[in-house]
């Protein structure tokens, strides 16, 4: 550890540090020498940090302005005097919107107060409507419905949805031969009631409509098909590698594919039978079973895990998962200039009692 002198002289070195580093290094070198690994001593977490920004609070910032994400001061409110004529202030969010109403009277000519809010005016009959408009039951002005051909335009029809359009059909005379009038009053195929009104090899289904015929038994099917649990006659499954193929075995849903294998027997020397069927790679059962320098986890040899430091190269030391990687600080002259080291071992924001005791573009926040 350094002695006491030369960590206050340090610590007075330092740009930006100030008479509350030099208290926290007097109060650190009293704590002893073990606070830290090693005997180097440790600097508190705690207290006032600086962040990059422009503010810690919204106090830090002008009128009409609050610290906002980034700490940066933006615009932002706290009553109504921070808004514009015809706004009001949001407490909850700090933003400027539109002020609710209690009434019509709070809104602009040709608006109206709906729950709070300004828009549009509903209608209660036709009446309140533009001409050509109709008021639809949820008290909107819009396109007026039919209750019959008798209230659209020569040439249209009144829909099902109560608006005029095209004519359809209304009966299968309105349609060409083969067709039939649907009920949405268009000309389409013909439903059908039974596999007679189909045509050879299909079968009338329940939504009226021809398609392939179903079977319920092997009968049903062509010779070599056989009837799926679906339904649909197709290839029938294998019971045993006999009813495949040259160089194919029976899979266990039927079907027949490349064969796998069933023990270590089966495959190259060196290699073991995986519990997908394929060959590969024996797995370990120990580290005696890997070449040296490797260890055995999880069935496979790799990198061995370390103990100590003196296990991972120069410059590194092991973490707590077993890697070697970066040593955590063990006092801030191992950080950058600027920073210091904090309690994780990592190095970061130095403390401070005032923005002078941060860098440019920096605050003092916790102060």
């Amino acid at each position: 550890m350094w002695p006491l002198a030369n960590r206050l002289r340090g610590a007075r070195s330092r740009s930006g540090r100030g008479l509350l580093q030099v208290k926290l290094l007097v109060l650190a070198a009293l704590w002893g020498a073990s606070a830290c690994d090693g005997g180097a001593v440790r600097l508190p977490t705690d207290g006032p940090r600086c962040e990059v920004g422009a503010c810690c609070a919204d106090a830090d910032c002008g009128p009409g302005l609050c610290c906002g994400p980034g700490r940066q001061c933006v615009p932002c409110c706290r009553d109504n005097a921070d808004c514009r004529a015809g706004q009001c202030c949001d407490v909850a969010t700090t933003e400027c919107r539109a002020c609710g109403c209690s009434g019509d009277a709070d809104c602009t000519a040709g608006t109206c107060c709906n729950e709070g809010s300004c828009g549009a005016c509903g209608c209660a009959a036709d009446a309140d409507c533009r001409a050509g408009q109709c008021c639809a039951a949820d008290g909107s002005c819009g396109a007026c419905g039919c209750g019959g051909d008798a209230d659209c335009r020569v040439g249209e029809c009144c829909g099902a949805d109560g608006t005029c359009g095209a004519c359809g059909c209304r009966n299968d005379l309105d349609c060409r031969v083969g067709e039939c009038c649907g009920a949405d009053r268009s000309c389409g195929a013909c439903a059908c009631t039974g596999s007679a009104d189909c045509t050879v090899g299909r079968c009338c289904h329940s939504d009226g409509r021809c398609g392939a015929c179903g079977c319920t038994g092997n009968a049903d099917c062509r010779a070599g098909e056989c009837c799926g649990p679906d339904g649909v006659c197709g290839a029938c499954p294998c019971t045993n590698d006999a009813q495949c193929n040259a160089g194919e075995c029976c899979l266990g849903d039927g079907r027949c594919g490349a064969c796998g294998c069933r023990s270590a027997d089966d495959c190259m020397a060196g290699q073991c039978c995986g519990p997908d069927g394929s060959c590969g790679e024996c797995p370990c059962t120990g580290d005696d079973a890997c070449r040296v320098g490797q260890c055995c986890a999880e069935g496979r040899c790799g990198a061995c895990p370390c103990r100590a430091d003196g296990e991972c190269r120069a410059g590194e030391c092991c973490r707590s998962d077993g890697s070697c990687g970066g040593c955590p600080c063990r006092g801030d002259d191992e950080c950058t200039a600027g920073q210091c080291c904090l309690a994780d071992g990592s190095c970061g924001a130095c403390p401070c009692s005032g923005n002078a005791d941060c860098t440019v573009g920096s605050v003092c926040c916790g102060a």
